[in-house]
């Protein structure tokens, strides 16, 4: 570790260092949870790194870090460097802390079209900088915060500003700089609202949909013995039993252990476990249905548009979308993001001015292509 990295670990040393924070144009952060070890994440570290190198640790399970970086971390801070903003942005928004003014390299990456969009390859490939990744499934619960863990904490935003020097100026240089902002401010509100969402755990499963009545009352079961379990076992709810599990159990409804067991790949398979799983089955194919209040969870969205009509507008978008990244020599994400292709696809659009209701289109998209997309829409 170097000399220009210091932990803070303790409350005092907040209002200063907030201060400098505060006072710089740009911050690079990254944020670690105990997410892969525990039954609810926490935020454990959060990493800053100034533009000239110097790095702050932040021990946020010691800190009352919504009170002293709040504003920073905000719209109203600097701007913040974050590569693959979702998870950082969903894990601050549970401590409280609304991120905002962000940058994604992640986002410049794909936009560029490069094929690896990894932090580490990309440190790699565009520095020349390695990045050991040993640490990358460590609990970071887990104090106290040696040297070696620091040294790695202080990698991961260390370089970020150079990193996103030479992307943001590789994007500016093909004239697809608005586009990477759209996106970026796409994934933020995406990354809030699902921090926000507050449907009961089974409410936000896919595959949901396809089950009958009895299937559904029992996802419901399953999912909250799911709970109870993580909860008492202090462990992710995905490494009791998978989302892909669940879905699958409550369709087949299996009533043996063995077929039960068969089933629960990769989850918990004791006999406790199992015996939890089987009574769930049973009590949901009492129960018939889930209450009639829940009801409105299972039902898909209605465009009123026939299925085979929007895959073909899918299709006719597709065609469009490739033929017009091609002549303009950039990725097809740029020109019309997978995200927005599906959402104008079930949409009604009879003129540019419907397409505004898009999120993550954006102004420019619809100044440029408006008129290229409704004719794309009604050809189909």
């Amino acid at each position: 570790m170097t000399a220009d990295t210091h932990l803070i670990d303790h409350p005092d040393a907040l209002p200063a260092v907030a201060r400098r924070l505060a006072e710089a144009t740009m911050l690079a952060i990254d944020c670690e949870s105990d997410g892969l070890h525990h039954w609810k994440s926490r935020l454990c570290v959060l990493q800053c790194a100034l533009p000239d190198g110097e790095v702050f640790i932040f021990d946020t399970l010691a800190l009352p870090l919504r009170e002293a970086l709040g504003e920073v971390l905000g719209a109203a801070g600097p701007v913040k460097i974050l590569h693959d903003l979702y998870f950082d942005a969903w894990l601050l928004r549970g401590a409280g802390i609304t991120l905002g003014r962000v940058v994604d390299t992640s986002v410049h990456a794909r936009f560029l079209g490069l094929r690896e969009t990894g932090l580490a390859t990309l440190l790699s490939q565009r520095l020349g900088v390695a990045l050991d990744k040993k640490f990358q499934q460590y609990d970071w619960a887990k104090r106290p915060l040696d040297d070696g863990l620091r040294a790695y904490l202080a990698g991961d935003v260390r370089h970020l500003h150079d990193l996103h020097r030479e992307l943001d100026a590789d994007a500016r240089a093909r004239l697809i700089a608005d586009e990477v902002v759209e996106e970026t401010g796409y994934a933020l509100r995406r990354a809030l609202r699902d921090a926000d969402d507050e449907r009961l755990p089974y409410a936000k499963v896919k595959g949901r949909h396809a089950l009958d009545a009895a299937g559904r009352a029992v996802l419901r079961r399953l999912a909250a013995e799911r709970e109870t379990l993580a909860e008492a076992r202090d462990l992710p709810s995905g490494r009791v039993l998978s989302n892909a599990a669940l879905v699958d159990i409550a369709r087949r409804r299996p009533h043996s252990l063995e077929r039960m067991k068969s089933m629960v790949l990769g989850g918990l398979r004791d006999e406790e476990a199992l015996g939890g799983w089987i009574a769930a089955v049973r009590s949901g194919e009492a129960d018939g249905d889930v209450p009639p209040d829940e009801r409105h969870y299972f039902e898909c969205e209605r465009t009123g548009m026939d299925g085979t009509l929007r895959r073909r507008r899918e299709v006719a978008l597709q065609k469009w979308r490739a033929e017009t990244a091609a002549a303009r020599g950039i990725d097809v994400q740029v020109v019309l993001p997978g995200h927005c292709l599906e959402a104008i696809a079930g949409a009604e659009v009879r003129s540019p001015d419907d397409l505004r209701c898009i999120d993550g289109l954006g102004e420019a998209r619809v100044a440029r292509d408006g008129d290229a997309i409704t004719a794309c829409l009604s050809a189909a």
